[in-house]
């Protein structure tokens, strides 16, 4: 099933109307791309969303008609004849009281050119109420998510396979990405990183024109995208047969650190709780300062989206809640080593649903 078919999007309008009701709203209007395709349905790049106590409105240009139609058939299509401003507008001249914005996405030009002219409405930052309903996932959008991952972990197992001296980290990005895509992934969650030697210790590396050679080593990070939905694996070995011990010990350190912060994700703790899991194991093996970002975020229709797990996240896990560990470590000039699950928090202890191999040296 799709996990944006109608009944499910009748059940969200529902349930963000229940909020609305609680936050005393007379309506929540959003532009954000993967909360409108989250309430909507609507998979169009272009779009306002409008959802009052009593309508669902769905504001687009003459490119998204028809898919309205398909995507959205509970919502009302407003079409959009002129520009967007002079829609917004008319939708807008009709409403009144106290009505929720993404204050995190609506720009300042935006907001100063359509919504504060609104006099007659009182703008209230909102974006909570979305934030909450997405974080918990159904059994649909777990499904998805479970494909994207099978499918992310059927590339990554590839990838001894597909290693050849002299290769470019943007060949072998580019091989995992086509394997991905003739595969059923819609698409990538993210760009793909692959980074070779020294490279490995940038945590955000770029795919580029450095060689593949004996003895150096790797860190991988990707996703496929199916049904709308992400996942995110990371991987990271020491490619040829002569790995250093200073390299081997870190790799440990950084299992032990994902072990830990795995065991640690469970219903009622923080994220703040699952960082300092890996944070404080990493730092019995002296190597805490070299973890250089927080430990991991959740995943969905979005590659980064809540709950957050940082040193200053208080987000609490829950069941259904869908997030990555990652911890790493970086040696500049030297290699990073950066491992990664995807995991679902449930009552009864996290379900890792990443399969992939965990190499330490592939020769």
């Amino acid at each position: 099933m799709n996990p944006s078919s109608q009944r499910t999007v009748e059940q969200r309008v529902e349930q963000l109307r229940s909020r609305l009701v609680a936050a005393n709203l007379t309506g929540m209007l959003i532009v954000e791309e993967h909360n409108r395709r989250y309430i909507s349905g609507f998979t169009g790049s272009t779009g306002w969303v409008l959802v009052t106590r009593s309508d669902a409105l769905l504001i687009t240009d003459g490119r998204y008609w028809d898919r309205v139609t398909h995507e959205s058939p509970s919502y009302t299509l407003v079409r959009v004849t002129r520009d967007y401003d002079t829609s917004l507008r008319e939708v807008l001249a009709s409403l009144a009281g106290r009505v929720g914005f993404e204050g995190d996405t609506v720009t300042v030009n935006q907001f100063e050119r359509v919504l504060k002219p609104m006099e007659h409405i009182a703008w209230v930052p909102a974006d909570g109420l979305l934030r909450e309903l997405r974080m918990v996932k159904s059994d649909e959008e777990l499904a998805a998510i479970r494909r994207a991952a099978h499918l992310t972990d059927e590339a990554m197992a590839r990838v001894p396979e597909m290693l050849r001296p002299g290769m470019t980290e943007a060949d072998l990005a580019w091989a995992l990405e086509k394997y991905m895509r003739e595969h059923g992934a819609e698409g990538l969650a993210f760009p793909i990183i692959v980074a070779f030697g020294e490279n490995s210790a940038l945590p955000h590396a770029e795919p580029g024109e450095r060689r593949l050679k004996q003895d150096m080593a790797l860190c991988i990070d990707m996703g496929a995208r199916v049904d709308g939905y992400c996942a995110d694996l990371t991987r990271s070995f020491w490619y040829g047969p002569h790995p250093p011990e200073a390299y081997l010990r870190a790799w440990e350190a950084v299992r032990a650190a994902l072990t830990a912060a795995l065991v640690s994700a469970v219903p009622g703790v923080s994220g703040r709780e699952v960082d300092a899991a890996a944070r404080d194991t990493l730092g019995v093996y002296g190597l805490a300062d070299a973890f250089l970002h927080s430990v991991g975020h959740g995943v969905g229709l979005a590659i980064h989206e809540y709950p957050r797990l940082s040193r200053r996240a208080f987000d609490v896990l829950e069941a259904r809640h869908v997030i990555t560990v990652e911890p790493g470590v970086y040696l500049s000039g030297q290699w990073g080593i950066r491992l990664e699950e995807l995991l679902i928090v449930w009552d009864n202890g996290p379900e890792v649903v990443s399969r992939a191999p965990l190499w330490r040296v592939v020769v």
